[in-house]
């Protein structure tokens, strides 16, 4: 049977083809966001549907985990016994051992700080007259009451527990009621979502009502970020009357998306891709009547490829608007998309905080020889800490992620998993079961992790540390919020980076220190005939790993061919109705998409290797494997031969 673009739907409902996600690079979440038991129910209550047909790959992970003996031990924790020790002498012995290491990246750190801060100069000097000031962004407002706003904005502010606005709420927030063009940056834990909804919303408070019409596009680069900011907003407008949200993102029910917008809700949240289907194939969905359109992280959005889109979203909608635009950097990548969209913007920035909260204790466990003791570290961690505690263990590759999953399942430890391979549902059920704690581990990447606001995360553990200190007081800036206090664990490999992180943590907290705001930075001691132990059990499960992942693939397999089935009886049945619809035009594919997409340097490398002219200058080796490779093609070119001559004698 010849297959239309038609059939393709439900390959889209029922998640089927699911981009694959780039764990390794950056983005940023709405810190301001929790979910809530009410979002999944109201997801649900609304028709949602993340696909019926499919199985779920938590409980069938578990289930295999248990079949293989794991996951049965209690994970009631010990009080912790390891020794903490200043870290001041942890420091020094790395000090002593490489010196020449920490000069080499004493000098290249500030050639790369200094080249982003002569990019955003050179922006500014360049647009300087394109760019317009802004004279309240030093203005600095100790309440939300002092920015004179509707009360039922106010309420809605009261009803999230917003008590005083942050820096970048501060600024933005007076420039946006003005109706100016807005270009901000400002990274996770500012408050940016809420910057730009609650002056968005105070503008609708007076709207026309008598005419349905959607006024307000907020596009987002990911359908987490997406169903974040639709969720704050709902909260904030909980008491304006008659204000509607709608929601485009991919991965969701299309239909009963197409339904939702046919309605003209006020503000829609989307994604580029899906946005730009609903306006082409979705017929009542209009968006002649815009008059705001926010972007949120554009410059994630540009590295995912998103360019050709935003361009195409920017031609639909009217050009009489107020555009907000956030980014957490601002270089060059994104001045044409400035140039393009933005009338006479206001620029505000917002500086990073470069030290960590005050409430961290952060404890550095040095392992240097005993790198493959990683997992064994983390089990001898996890088992020390109170099971009602929540703890996110920061891993940088999605595939070690999934396979420390089931590690911890042998061992007896319940963990979660969140990272890009997985589904929009799956990833939905690992922050719901984190949250209420089901499942009070969570095992995470930093672009599943950006923005994530879960209340009261008592321990992080960077189970690799990150390249950067600026990524670092990104990951430990998880707990210790709110005035709260909380811990960091950090893993110290024998690289010169990671070392390099140690070092510019213990200086931030020694000027910390002078401040009379001290912190505390720990070297933890490790017992290691314990985790020699716990390494000799986890090295004997190593069949039972692979026999694990085995059955989940054969698992995974048959879910997808009963998902296929399923597919081909709804053709079979719904035959006449398919053929019947309007066949859908599409902006772009996956494959197209991704090849605009800007390579990452081990691609680059990799290009580069490939695109290498070949050398004919051979080593003794080279002629071995050469000599083996023609000995070999010249036997099965005899075999054929021979083969050949029997079949013509016969």
């Amino acid at each position: 049977m010849k297959k239309s673009k038609d059939d393709f739907i439900y390959t889209i409902e029922d998640d089927q083809d699911v981009v694959d996600c780039d764990s390794e690079k950056a983005s940023e979440l709405n810190p301001s966001f929790s979910f809530g038991d009410e979002d999944v129910t109201k997801i649900k209550d609304i028709g949602w549907s993340f696909g019926s047909t499919s199985v779920p790959e938590t409980d069938t992970l578990d289930e295999i985990i248990k079949r293989h003996g794991g996951l049965a031990k209690d994970q009631s924790l010990n009080e912790r016994d390891d020794n903490e020790n200043d870290a001041e002498d942890f420091s020094d012995s790395d000090e002593e051992g490489d010196k020449s290491d920490a000069s080499e990246e004493g000098e290249q750190q500030p050639n790369n700080t200094s080249a982003n801060e002569t990019t955003e100069d050179t922006i500014h000097s360049e647009n300087n007259g394109f760019f317009e000031d802004a004279k309240t962004d030093n203005t600095t407002y100790k309440s939300f009451a002092h920015l004179s706003l509707s009360r039922p904005i106010q309420k809605g502010i009261a009803n999230v527990g917003y008590s005083q606005p942050t820096p970048i709420q501060s600024s933005v927030i007076p420039v946006a009621l003005l109706g100016k063009d807005i270009v901000a940056g400002a990274v996770t834990g500012s408050g940016k979502t809420a910057a730009y909804m609650i002056p968005t919303l105070e503008r609708l408070v007076y709207r026309p009502q008598k005419v349905a019409s959607t006024r307000v596009v907020i596009l987002t680069p990911t359908r987490e970020l997406a169903l974040q900011v639709h969720d704050v907003g709902r909260k904030l407008g909980a008491f304006v009357s008659n204000l509607r949200f709608g929601l485009a993102v991919g991965g969701l029910n299309l239909r009963t998306q197409e339904q939702d917008l046919k309605t003209r809700p006020d503000v829609v949240v989307a994604t580029p891709g899906r946005f730009i289907d609903h306006v082409r194939n979705s017929p009542s969905f209009s968006v002649d009547s815009v008059e705001i359109l926010i972007v949120d992280e554009a410059d994630r959005m540009l590295e995912e490829g998103f360019e050709a889109e935003l361009n195409e979203i920017l031609s639909l909608i009217p050009t009489k608007r107020q555009t907000l635009l956030f980014s957490a950097t601002m270089n060059s990548s994104i001045k044409s998309l400035i140039k393009l969209s933005l009338h006479k913007p206001v620029r505000i920035m917002i500086d990073p905080p470069k030290q960590a909260a005050t409430g961290l204790t952060q404890e550095f466990v040095r392992i240097r020889k005993h790198e493959e003791s990683r997992p064994a570290i983390l089990v001898s961690l996890l088992r020390k800490i109170s099971r009602n505690q929540r703890v996110i263990v920061f891993v940088a590759r999605k595939q070690m992620c999934h396979h420390l999953r089931i590690v911890m399942g042998l061992m007896g430890i319940r963990v979660g998993e969140l990272h890009g391979a997985l589904t929009q549902e799956q990833r939905l059920e690992s922050i719901t079961a984190f949250k209420n704690l089901q499942v009070p581990i969570l095992l995470c990447t930093d672009l599943a992790s950006r923005g994530l606001d879960i209340p009261k995360i008592e321990v992080v553990i960077n189970y690799e540390l990150p390249s950067t200190y600026e990524v670092y007081l990104h990951r430990v800036g998880r707990t210790a919020r709110a005035g709260r206090n909380g811990t960091s664990i950090s893993l110290v490999g024998d690289s010169s980076s990671e070392r390099q992180v140690v070092r510019s943590a213990i200086n931030s907290a020694a000027e910390m220190s002078s401040k009379t705001q001290k912190q505390k930075i720990l070297g933890r001691n490790i017992d290691w005939a314990e985790i020699e132990s716990i390494k000799s059990d986890i090295d004997s499960k190593k069949e039972v790993v692979d026999q694990v992942v085995g059955e989940e693939k054969t698992a995974k397999e048959l879910a997808l061919a009963e998902r296929d089935v399923q597919k081909a009886v709804n053709i079979m049945q719904h035959q006449n109705e398919i053929k019947s619809r309007p066949k859908r035009t599409w902006f772009d594919d996956n494959s197209s998409k991704s090849s605009k997409k800007p390579k990452s340097n081990h691609q680059k490398k990799k290009a580069e290797v490939g695109n290498a002219s070949w050398s004919y200058k051979k080593t003794k080796s080279d002629r071995g494997v050469n000599s083996k490779r023609g000995s070999q093609r010249a036997v099965v070119k005899s075999g054929a031969k021979k083969a050949k001559k029997m079949m013509s004698s016969k």
